[in-house]
């Protein structure tokens, strides 16, 4: 839809099993002005849903990086690697956190302002509908997660990593601010 904002949801390639959620996700947007792009994961079935209208795509896989320069919003649950990559872009996340390192980032994301968390117990398509159109209606999560994204920018790269840890390898003393 000319216009609308593109959501992309995931559930990575740890949890993609719970077509449940993937469900929900699709339930919760397929009928709102939103261009919504669903991945299910390299086994999972495109064809398992039904007929979606033409706003929804749902595939196999598409890798982020042609993704996150477009979207607006990301609906994951919450995993390193998403939540990560979509802060490197600046892109607000709705999440629903499932099991290991999720209900940290989540956490994290929330009290940053980037994020809106529904607990795994809460996922129905209304729940997770509520909080994705609160995000992008609300151009605060945008704006915060662009100075997360400035943030991590201004960070140093491999380079720097390597020059502060043979630092701490010589000098034997903690590091405690950048010189």
């Amino acid at each position: 839809m000319p216009g609308a904002p593109l959501v992309y949801a995931t559930l990575g390639t740890a949890v993609n099993t719970r077509t449940e959620i993937l469900e929900a996700f699709v339930e919760a947007l397929r009928d709102e002005h939103v261009n919504l792009v669903v991945t299910v994961g390299r086994d999972g079935s495109p064809d398992r849903f039904c007929p979606q209208p033409p706003n929804v795509r749902i595939e196999r896989y598409i890798p982020q990086t042609l993704l996150f320069p477009r979207c607006d919003l990301v609906i994951s649950h919450g995993g390193s690697n998403t939540m990560l990559a979509a802060l490197a872009h600046g892109l607000p996340q709705v999440m629903v956190p499932i099991a290991a390192d999720q209900p940290d980032n989540a956490a994290r994301c929330t009290a940053a302002g980037v994020a809106r968390v529904v607990p795994l117990a809460d996922a129905t398509p209304a729940s997770i509908r509520e909080a994705a159109l609160a995000v992008l209606g609300d151009p605060s999560y945008r704006q915060r997660a662009e100075r997360v994204r400035d943030e991590m920018a201004a960070l140093g790269g491999p380079d720097e990593t390597v020059a502060l840890l043979e630092r701490l390898a010589r000098d034997r003393a903690p590091i405690f601010a950048r010189r």
